[in-house]
């Protein structure tokens, strides 16, 4: 199996967010979680506090799909108060995410608007953004190994059998992600 059988760990993400230009978007949740090589599993899955700014320039359509309300992300930490814990855990590859280019695009804007450097020359260089290699994504993934017309995520939920109560949620979305991909890498190697 090459590579995957000897990797590190394998880090799954979601990510949520208040628009679908990622010139606009911020975070508004994030879910990481990683297999290491030890059989052991790291979870790290945040709300995202939006600033007042990023609500004005937020689409209500993604609002809405992600159900947003100042209710439930009164209490959520600031971007700043999580930037760091979030570019650790990007930075165990294989990166695997479900449409992964829309998630790495969206989140390399949100750290460069922040201040962060996206094109780090050291792996461990402060204020920058190390995205671990290679990133995989399901959906990709999906259109090569399965029979299936269409290859949204809930699709590929009615596909596995996986309940989609949750779904727009990031741990939700996730987890269904990383089911996907042992389903899909299982079926690859028998």
């Amino acid at each position: 199996m090459g590579n995957f059988a000897t990797a590190k760990a394998v880090t799954f993400l979601d990510t949520e967010l208040t628009h679908l230009d990622p010139n606009l978007s911020a975070l508004l949740e994030v879910c990481f979680i990683t297999d290491w090589d030890n059989g052991t599993q790291s979870i790290f899955h945040t709300k995202i506090k939006p600033s007042q700014e990023d609500l004005e320039s937020a689409s209500q359509e993604a609002l809405d799909i992600v159900g947003y309300n100042d209710e439930d992300w009164d209490d959520a930490p600031s971007f700043d108060q999580v930037a760091d814990k979030i570019a650790a855990c990007l930075k165990w590859g294989p990166l695997v995410a479900h449409n992964a280019q829309f998630d790495i695009t969206h989140l390399k804007a949100v750290f460069e608007r922040n201040g962060w450097d996206i094109k780090p020359k050291d792996y461990n260089q402060k204020g920058a953004l190390y995205v671990g290699y290679p990133v995989i994504d399901t959906c990709a993934l999906s259109y090569l190994y399965l029979d299936s017309d269409r290859q949204n995520l809930m699709v590929l939920r009615e596909h596995f059998g996986l309940d989609p109560e949750g779904a727009h949620g990031a741990k939700k979305d996730c987890e269904d992600c990383r089911t996907v991909f042992y389903n899909i890498i299982g079926k690859t190697l028998s």
